[in-house]
C-alpha cells in the first residue's frame, strides 16, 4: 500500500505512522513495546502524535556513526 500524503496529520493510525516512517505496522508495534511511541486518544482507534514520531526520528544516528 503506498500513501502520499501532502501534509502529515498530528495524529496518525497505525497505518499511517506505518507509511510516515517508511515501515511496517510490526516496526509501530515495536516502538510502542519500547515506549519510543506512545499511543493517545480517547476514540476506538488508537492514534499516535506526529511529534513522538518525529522525536524518535531525530534521535536516531546516522549509519555508521557511534
Amino acid at each position: 500500500m503506498i500513501i502520499r500524503m501532502e501534509a502529515w496529520p498530528a495524529l496518525m493510525t497505525r497505518e499511517t505512522a506505518a507509511a510516515y516512517i517508511d515501515g511496517s505496522l510490526r516496526d509501530i508495534d515495536e516502538l510502542r513495546h519500547q515506549k519510543m511511541i506512545t499511543p493517545v486518544g480517547d476514540s476506538k482507534r488508537i492514534k499516535f502524535r506526529k511529534t513522538d514520531i518525529d522525536d524518535w526520528i531525530e534521535g536516531l544516528r546516522e549509519r555508521g556513526s557511534k
